[in-house]
This record gives C-alpha cells, structure tokens and sequence, in this order.
C-alpha cells in the first residue's frame, strides 16, 4: 500500500481551510490560509518577497516542499498575483512555468538524483470563493503542457528523458467543507478537451535500450467526492490512514491511444492499444472498496523477438468490477466480482499456429462471470498484521452465480445458481449451479477433424458428459444441474460425484 503522507502536497492544492470563518476571501487571508494548510500537512511554502497591492497581493519567489524521508519535492513559481474581486472572490494569476523538482535515492545508499519537470499553464486562471471553512477553487485553462526538465546528481551518467504532455480545454471544480475539521468534506469536478504525450528515454553511454512512450486520450469528464478524515491525525501519524475516510470517483473518456516501443537488439518489443471509450470509477473508505473499469472496441497488438507471430486482437467490450468489505463486522457483508469479455475476435495469424486448416470456427469468443455474495469479515483488513493471523481473516456465507457464460468455437455454454456455507474454516457449500451447454458435440467434432483434441481424450469428454448431463429441448444441448449437499456432498443430475 502506498505511503498516506503522498496525500498531503494534493490536499494542500485543494485548500483545506483553517481560519475564521467570514462572508468574502481576501488575498492577505488566502495566503495565511496556504501557509497555515502547509504546516498542518508538513509541507512548507514560502515567498521571498510578499508585496501588498489596493484590494491585491503578489508573492515573488514562491516555493512549496515537501519531504517524506524517501522523496522530497519542490515546486518553485516565479510570481502569483491574487487579486480580490467585487463578488468576494479572489482570481489567482500564475507566472507562465511551474518548476518541480523531484529528488530521490534510485538505491539504498546511492547518490541522490534530482529530476526536474515544467508545467506550463500560460493561461491558466484560479478562482477562489467561499468561506473559509468551504473553500471553492475554480480551474481554467485552454492549455496546459508538462516538459522535461534537467536531471543531475546520481552516481554516474543518467539517461536522457524528452517528455511532452499536453493537456487541452480545462474546466475542473474543487470544493474542500472544513466546517467539521474531525471529518473534512470535498467534492470536485471536472472536463477535460483532450491529453496527448510522448515519453522517450535514451539511456545512458554504454546501455542498450531506448523506450519510446506515446499516448492520447480523448475528451473526459470527471467527478468525485467524499470525506477525508481527520487531517490533523494524519499530519501527526502519516503512516496510517485517517479514521473515516470516504473517497469516491468516476472518470469516462471518449477513446484512448497508447504505442510503447522498446529497440534493443536482443530484447526489442513493440506494444499498442486502443479503445472508443471507457470508464473508471470507485470507492475507498475504510470499510470497503467498490471498482470498476469497462472499455469498448479495443484493440491490442503486441510483438517481439520470442513470439512466432504477434499477438493481436480485439474486444467489443470489456468490464472489470470488484466489490470487497474491508472492516470486521458482527453480520455479513456484501461482496461481488464481475468479469466480462464480449465478442473477443484473434487475428488469422494466432488461429493458424492452433489450426493450420482452418477446420475450427473463427467465431467471436465471449467469457463472462458474475458473482455475488456475503463475506464475515472477522479483522479490520487495513489495519491487520499479516504475519500475526492465526485463521483467515474472513469465511463466505453465501455465493451466487448470477451470470456464466462462455461462447467459443460455435458453442455456448451458461449457468447460474447459489450456495449457501456454514461457518467454519472449510466452506462447505449447500446448494445448486445449473449449467446448459449448447453446440458441445459439434465442437468436440470440429476438435477431432482438426487434430487439435485427440479422439481418446474426445471420447473419455463424451462418456463423462453422458454420464452427467441430460438432454436439452434443443438439439444438440445438454443440462446439467450440480447439487451441493449437506456434510460435503456432490451430485450432477443425482449421480453422486462425491
């Protein structure tokens, strides 16, 4: 799990807010709210020279930084100009160019390496309203663009990093309600014209090896909202996470691009990968997670030395969803998982190495499970010691198949049912799955004129299926219903298989 206090430099962003409330900001009021946020969170800003204005406020020399004993980074700004507005606001001018750098041991015990980066925002624009218990920060800007900056340091020669990033049409909303300081309270949003970027690493005099990263991602919109805890605890224990938390988020996005090649002359490989389209959203808090990730018409291309042929192919659609407790409760809570895959389609070269005659079916394949169910969660997951468990952390309750189904080569086959297990260390299920195979034997026929399956392990297939399934209304299906009995009983249509 990643270090919490990785938290801290974006929450300061957002202006968690400590001072008294009143009905307008004002700019000398926003700076002493930056500098007390900053050292709540163990961060530190400062300006070399802080020159007032009538109704204004401009910091020459701005710097933020932070260190957590691992990477320490610092951001420098050559002037801010906060100027209040008639409405209670303030807008927040920025020089053109945000210098980060970010310094950090590539090993234990190594010189330090110092790696430098450019944001430049030259009309980004940051408006500031709300009281200060419930900040608002508005974000506009036609362009932003990340570029490499300077790497020195280290041990020896360093590679040559040229990073370009451009981000288009920013519109994003950030709320932060402080008004219970226990349990700080935020809610964002957000939208995106477009990111594109190219990452290429040279390595240094002597290394083989130069990877070259391009990527896009068309127009996004975002939101998220949430509690953050107890910031104070946080900045005082930043290993643990705060008691309460409660993080959700949703992005979906038009389509994305991505085409990494690595040149080499043993190890070259190529990889690309696109979609129309997807989604990523879930939830954190400290009794659960939810998550979920879909994508439409992607396609993956992948070459390199070890392969015969590249591997290629496409999906319609896909969906990956998890949904886990996480706290130690009395009754059992819910869990789900849901994996779908529609209309996967190979290309000639990958059905030809298995089927050189063409004698299988080219059909689309389809590979979807869906389960849900209850989970006793006997210790907190997040704050356990593994290596003092002496019993599993958790038993299931109840599962069910709510959806199968598996589609290849002409045939189909599909299922549902549930179960239900006694407490215990062994589950031990009581229940029933229904399972319907459509077009079985003609794959199994297609197997055998292909060579692919030899015909002894065909016919061991088609004694097994005989013995333990039945006759569908439709031609050529089979039925089978898998009973779970008390005391670890297993029968397939009454034939008892254990």
């Amino acid at each position: 799990m990643p270090r919490t206090t990785g938290l801290s430099p974006a929450l300061c962003a957002l202006s968690l807010t400590l001072a008294t409330p009143a009905l307008a900001v004002t700019a000398p009021e926003l700076w002493a709210e930056w500098q007390a946020q900053s050292a709540a969170l163990g961060q530190v800003v400062t300006a070399e020279t802080v020159v007032p204005g009538d109704g204004s406020l401009t910091l020459r020399g701005f710097t933020s930084s932070f260190d957590d004993g691992e990477v320490a980074t610092t951001g420098r700004i050559d002037e801010i100009v906060m100027t209040e507005t008639a409405d209670g606001s303030v807008v927040i001018d920025l020089s053109d160019v945000y210098a980060i750098t970010i310094r950090f041991a590539p090993n234990p015990g190594s010189a330090p390496v110092n790696l430098g980066v450019n944001l430049i925002a030259p009309d980004l624009v940051i408006t500031v309203s709300g009281t200060p218990d419930a900040r608002v920060y508005d974000y506009q800007a036609s362009r932003i663009t990340l570029e490499d900056g300077p790497i020195t340091g280290g041990d020896g020669a360093l590679p040559v990093i040229d990073l370009r990033v451009g981000l288009q049409d920013l519109a994003a909303t950030y709320q932060i309600d402080a008004t219970d300081m226990a349990n700080i309270a935020y809610s964002s949003t957000s939208t995106i014209g477009g990111v594109a970027g190219v990452i290429d690493v040279t390595p240094p005099p002597g290394e083989e090896g130069q990877l070259k990263l391009s990527f896009s991602l068309g127009a996004s919109t975002g939101s998220g909202s949430g509690r953050l805890g107890n910031m104070m605890e946080l900045a005082a224990n930043p290993d643990a996470l705060p008691q309460d938390f409660d993080l959700n988020g949703r992005v979906s996005y038009a389509s994305a691009n991505l085409d990494l090649t690595f040149q080499h002359p043993r190890d070259a490989f190529n990889l690309f990968a696109s979609n129309a389209g997807g989604s990523v959203s879930g939830s954190f808090a400290d009794s659960g997670m939810d998550y979920r990730l879909t994508t439409t018409d992607s396609s993956t291309y992948f070459a390199g030395p070890d392969l015969p042929v590249p591997v290629e192919f496409s999906v319609a659609s896909a969906e990956i969803a998890l949904r886990l407790p996480l706290s130690a409760s009395p009754e059992p809570q819910p869990v789900a998982t849901r994996l779908a895959y529609q209309d996967v389609m190979l290309s000639p070269q990958i059905w030809a190495l298995a089927d050189p005659a063409g004698a299988f079916p080219r059909d689309p394949i389809t590979v979807i499970a869906d389960l849900s169910g209850t989970l006793q969660i006997m210790a907190d997951l997040l704050t356990m010691d593994p290596e003092a468990m002496n019993a599993p952390p958790g038993e299931l309750r109840q599962l069910s198949l709510n959806e199968l189904r598996l589609s290849v080569g002409g045939a189909t086959l599909t299922g549902d049912g549930a179960a239900t297990f006694a407490p215990g260390p062994v589950p031990m299920p009581v229940g029933a799955v229904n399972l319907q195979l459509a077009g079985g034997n003609a794959l199994m026929d297609r197997l055998q004129s292909a060579g692919i399956v030899p015909i002894e392990q065909l016919a061991m297939a088609r004694g097994l299926l005989g013995a333990f399934a039945r006759p569908g209304a439709a031609p050529d299906t089979l039925e089978s219903t898998i009973q779970f009995t008390q005391g670890g009983g297993i029968t397939a249509n009454g034939v008892p298989l254990q």
